[in-house]
């Protein structure tokens, strides 16, 4: 006996949908600029929430924000077909080469290929037990999946090749019969029925529950039905759907059936015995296949057209002419709303059959506020003129109102009675009746939003500066909030009394005999602050947010939202109309209509999320559970996400770190990652969980521990190897130390004797600087200058040695002396030569700009003794025109003093002779003290000190000269 419930999916009758059509609202994914294609063949969801899409480009994973491609280097072009899940949840693909693969460890492998027998067929496939059943137009294959040995069951018997699974059972056909294998491999008839499934690509089957549809594209056209029962299958009835279009793919939702075709997807609905049409939607988009989620989104592919997702089947909108910007709406009856636009508009609209009648408006203005007086006036109320429609007929009528007064530009009506209504104007607020010569003035000054409550007989009026509510006597009463004047955005009030008040940022404010009493915001609900309008419903309140639609219980006090995730497209929404099962919305986008109930039934849950990465340090690690990490570490971030289009939309992650705070962080919107850095050494536990705003729902925690280890000189391991190490290293140190010893000892008396000679060096060249000759000829001429009676002088001259004497004393005691001394002690020595020579020397001493004689150190009385040679070997054998020039330059590159000292004189060589003629012949002991003195400290210097002599000669190879120049890597002292 077969069931009228299931009956009911497969009577299945076209009927014809006249006027203005009705579409779901979707979401056209190809306008993403990263859309891989727009040409999709199949389309299927896994555990996680992934989307996978075979298209003519490849397989794509979607995660809701990007898509991820899979291929192989095998694989022969790009397109894939027949998305499947194995038992292992493995995701398989094929193509038209023959080419089966599977999704495994994030990457596609692999599997087999069967081009010699599909021959260019792409083959239907699914797995069985062990097998993958495997049938194109001409054959009928089954491949073990383990082996990959392949079976040809092909028959001649068989129409065309044409299997399926049914629980756990394989049925496939055989000419008219339908069979199936028992446990023993035997072929056993499961029903005989009149079928002739040609060798066409129009023959269609789908396996719908218990039913099985067949499409014959013949001249029949006919879509058959068929019933599982225990024992066979049946025919469901001797009368056919008669369908013109190929059925690319069968879905069956609750009591609902989806066709998809090229030309539309067709949704039928049990009525009165049979189906009927009851939607057409997506018309000429070729829709290939449909999806509905673990969310509850519906997934369109096309064949040309992407992938459309309707978020919500129950927020429909009206298919206009054009795109509307609805600015007002006013509701005449049960069916029935008239509605006008920003261009002037007028159209009224029946929402059952969404017929449309325009009606005539001559001024092209923009239409803003329409108000219907309960009998037969509509009030029309343009930019700068106003009118009265017949509810009748919806024709220009004349009435007291409309000849006595213009309400033009309004920004609100509310009607009192059939006579009255309240008018807000840009510069007052007037009420309006029939029966008095000039209207009734509230208030003189811009108003914005008003409202007449019938239960009361009071009004209210949003001026720009504050509300105001008028009881019978009209005297105005001000209502603050928080001792603040309210900006009413809107006014309404719901069964129960209560008027509500629409403000810019304090929420909703509930109002009882014209005080506050309640108020709503973004702490107890409200999606945002910042509401808009407010329309009432029974005891139930329609608000828009900038962020949302939500529905309020008066009574529970509950919310129930509605947002971009549920295919809400727009939060501009001039005004609601309510109906008794639906509500239609104006906006600046259209005329949406909403199912009232279902919508919330609809309405997307919270998803969970999973960690997409974890990194240590920048570098990503495998995602565990537990993470042992060194000291060293100093940055671990956990990425994250949430699949599902617009899945974290409303949503918010919160974290903590346990062993560091117990309490909980929310991680900024938008940002899917959190980040520690410089963690101490300790256990920690870091917890994370996701909320959906709107409904305060929570995921569940999912936890990662983590482990910072102690540095591993803190570690009793590394205390107790160092203990040992040290005593090791003691050990060898001193047995070091006694073998080093010696060494050291001879380096150190080796050092000593360097010192002492240098010492000795120093003290000879301070006896040759003390020459006997230079002081017997100071001391002459001393004489000289007494004998002459020329005190001054010889007093003169007297200070002047003795000066030099004691500076060349206090020198002696210094290893180094600045430079700046040098070239004292230089001068006051050239000032006795040059007194001695009776000024027939000239002498010049330079120092450069550059250097900084306070700072340069060199070895003490270093250059003196090479003046005194230049004097005493050179100019002192010249009777007249003795010339030297002393210069100090700065070679920046080496860090080096360079002294040039050079003479006028007779040349070393002429000096030599004059030296061998004299009967007593002097030792140059500066010369040879200095030259000793030089080798010594350059011992103990990286950089050595340099000394080179050159005799001048001129162009007729005379002597002209002697130059000396010395190098001094020097030294710097702040002293």
């Amino acid at each position: 006996m077969i069931h009228n419930t299931y009956k009911l999916f497969f009577i299945l009758l076209f009927v014809s949908h006249f006027g203005m059509a009705q579409h779901p609202v979707y979401i056209d994914l190809n306008q993403k600029e990263e859309m891989p294609d727009i040409e999709f063949y199949d389309i299927i969801e896994d555990k996680k929430g992934f989307i996978w899409l075979a298209a003519n480009n490849g397989l794509y994973r979607y995660d809701g924000k990007e898509f991820k491609n899979y291929s192989h280097p095998k694989k022969r072009g790009l397109s894939v077909f027949g998305l499947q899940f194995d038992d292992k949840d493995r995701l398989w693909c094929n193509n038209i080469s023959g080419q089966y693969f599977y999704i495994e460890n994030d990457s596609l492998n692999f599997y087999t290929d069967l081009k010699k027998y599909t021959k260019g067929q792409l083959g239907e496939y699914f797995f069985y037990k062990n097998n993958i059943i495997v049938h194109t137009f001409n054959k009928f294959l089954e491949v073990d999946i383990h082996t990959k040995k392949v079976t040809d069951n092909t028959s001649i018997e068989s129409n065309i090749p044409y299997a399926f699974k049914k629980e756990d059972t394989l049925f496939f056909l055989k000419q008219k019969s339908l069979l199936y294998k028992d446990n023993e491999g035997k072929e056993k008839v499961k029903s005989d029925f009149d079928i002739t499934y040609s060798n066409s690509v129009s023959n269609k089957m789908f396996i719908l529950d218990e039913y099985l549809l067949h499409q014959s594209f013949d001249n029949t056209n006919s879509v058959s039905k068929f019933y599982f029962g225990k024992d066979k299958v049946s025919l469901l009835s001797d009368k056919s759907l008669q369908h013109n279009q190929l059925i690319t793919h069968a879905f069956k939702d609750e009591n609902k059936l989806w066709f998809c075709s090229k030309d539309a997807v067709y949704i039928y609905q049990f009525y009165q015995g049979t189906f009927l049409l009851k939607e057409t939607i997506f018309k000429g988009k070729g829709v290939t296949k449909m999806l509905k989620d673990s969310k509850g989104n519906y997934w369109f592919i096309t064949s040309s057209n992407g992938v459309y997702i309707i978020p919500n089947i129950h927020l429909k909108k009206y298919d206009l002419s054009k795109e509307k910007n609805i600015t007002t709406l006013e509701k005449i009856n049960d069916s029935t709303l008239i509605f006008g636009t920003n261009t002037g508009e007028i159209n009224v609209i029946n929402i059952n059959s969404s017929s449309v009648k325009s009606i005539s408006n001559p001024h092209f203005e923009k239409v803003n506020a329409l108000a219907y007086n309960g009998l037969d006036d509509i009030y029309v109320s343009l930019t700068s003129k106003s009118f009265t429609l017949s509810a009748t007929n919806f024709t220009h009528k004349s009435n007291a109102i409309t000849n006595k007064y213009n309400f033009r530009n309004a920004k609100d009506i509310s009607v009192i009675d059939t006579n009255k209504f309240v008018y807000s104007a840009f510069a007052f607020a007037d009420i309006f009746d029939k029966e008095n010569a000039s209207p009734t003035r509230l208030g003189q000054r811009r108003s914005y939003s008003n409202h007449y409550s019938s239960s009361t007989n009071e009004i209210y009026v949003g001026y720009v500066d504050g509300l105001e509510y008028y009881k019978e006597d009209l005297k105005p009463h001000e209502i603050k909030f928080k001792e603040q004047s309210i900006f009413a955005i809107d006014i309404d009030e719901t069964t129960d009394k209560m008027v509500w008040i629409s403000t810019f940022n304090d929420g909703i404010l509930g109002v009882e005999n014209g005080e506050i009493v309640c108020n709503y915001n973004e702490t107890n609900g409200l999606l945002s602050n910042q509401t808009r309008i407010v329309k009432a419903d029974g005891i139930y309140l329609w608000i828009v947010t900038n962020k949302g639609l939500q529905r309020f219980n008066t009574q529970t006090k509950t919310f129930q939202n509605l947002t971009k995730k549920d295919g809400i497209s727009t939060f501009v929404i001039s005004d609601i109309a309510v109906f008794k099962s639906n509500i239609v919305l104006g906006s600046n986008k259209g005329l949406f209509l909403l199912d009232k109930e279902e919508i919330f039934e609809s309405t997307n849950k919270l998803t969970d999320f999973y960690f997409t990465n974890v990194l240590v340090e920048d570098q990503a690690v495998a995602i565990k559970t537990s993470y042992d990490l060194s000291s060293s570490v100093n940055k671990i971030q956990f990425q994250f996400h949430t699949n599902g289009y617009f899945s974290e939309e409303n949503t918010v992650y919160q974290y903590r770190l346990l062993g560091k705070t117990d309490s909980w962080t929310t991680v900024s919107e938008g940002v899917n990652e959190v980040v520690f850095n410089s963690l101490s050494a300790g256990n920690y536990t870091f917890q994370l969980k996701s909320i959906d705003k709107t409904s305060v729902e929570e995921t569940a925690i999912k936890s990662i521990k983590i482990k910072i280890n102690l540095p591993f000189f803190k570690q009793w391991w590394f205390i107790i190897s160092s203990f040992l190490v040290l005593l090791i290293s003691i050990a060898y140190y001193y047995s070091r130390r006694i073998k080093t010893l010696s060494v050291k000892q001879k380096e150190t008396l080796e050092k000593e004797r360097i010192t002492k000679q240098l010492i000795s060096s120093e003290l000879e060249s301070l006896r040759s600087q003390m020459n006997p000759h230079f002081i017997f000829n100071a001391l002459n001429s001393i004489q000289e200058y007494i004998v002459l009676n020329e005190k001054n002088l010889a007093s003169a001259y007297l200070v002047k040695f003795s000066r030099l004497i004691r500076m060349y004393l206090d020198h002696s005691q210094e290893q180094y002396i600045s430079l700046s001394k040098e070239i004292k002690a230089l001068e006051l020595y050239l000032e006795l030569e040059k007194d001695r020579f009776e000024d027939s020397l000239e002498y010049q001493l330079l120092v450069a700009e550059d250097v900084n004689t306070t700072q340069i150190k060199i070895p003490s009385i270093f250059i003196q003794p090479y003046v005194e040679n230049a004097i005493k070997h050179g100019l002192l054998h010249k009777t007249s025109n003795r010339r030297l020039n002393i210069s100090f330059t700065i070679a920046t590159d080496k860090n080096e003093l360079i002294c040039i000292i050079q003479d006028n004189g007779i040349g070393r060589v002429a000096s030599e002779n004059i030296k061998k003629q004299q009967r007593i012949y002097h030792k140059s002991y500066a010369t040879k003290a200095n030259a000793k003195r030089i080798d010594l400290i350059n011992l103990t210097r990286a950089k050595k000190i340099t000394i080179s002599i050159e005799d001048l000669y001129n162009e007729e190879q005379e002597s002209t000269g002697t130059l000396i120049h010395i190098n001094i890597p020097y030294e710097s002292t702040n002293n």
